[in-house]
């Protein structure tokens, strides 16, 4: 993972293997979204090994997989920034979750290509 300092290796790692396989192109995305925004982002989820992706029902060919995806806490104002801003710096895909109690609310960004996921693609959650 490229240095910056915005975000630790701690937070991008996986939470079953504690592997970390950000993508650098990924993380430049990530950083100048990170700067752009001027607020902190807690980040739920990031990088993921496959076998830990399978055991909590991820999609097979997840972004997260390819360290090139986040999920990051956010609501309302928030939330939006963070949607125009991904739009902005390349991200394409946009997942929301905005329903639900708070805690679990998020932005899921990723900047998969065309030839692997049908981009650019925005959905929500249930």
């Amino acid at each position: 993972m490229i240095d910056n300092p915005y975000f630790s290796v701690d937070e991008m790692k996986c939470k079953g293997t504690d592997e970390c396989h950000m993508n650098d192109s990924f993380m430049e995305k990530l950083i100048n979204i990170r700067t752009e925004l001027d607020r902190p982002m807690i980040i739920n989820s990031a990088y993921r090994h496959p076998a830990h992706n399978s055991a909590i029902g991820g999609v097979k060919d997840s972004p997260h997989i390819f360290g090139r995806a986040v999920d990051i806490a956010a609501i309302g104002e928030v939330a939006y920034d963070l949607i125009k801003l991904g739009i902005k710096h390349g991200m394409t895909g946009i997942g929301v979750a905005q329903r639900g109690a708070h805690d679990r609310r998020f932005i899921h960004l990723d900047d998969m290509s065309n030839d692997t996921h049908p981009r650019p693609w925005i959905w929500s959650y249930k």
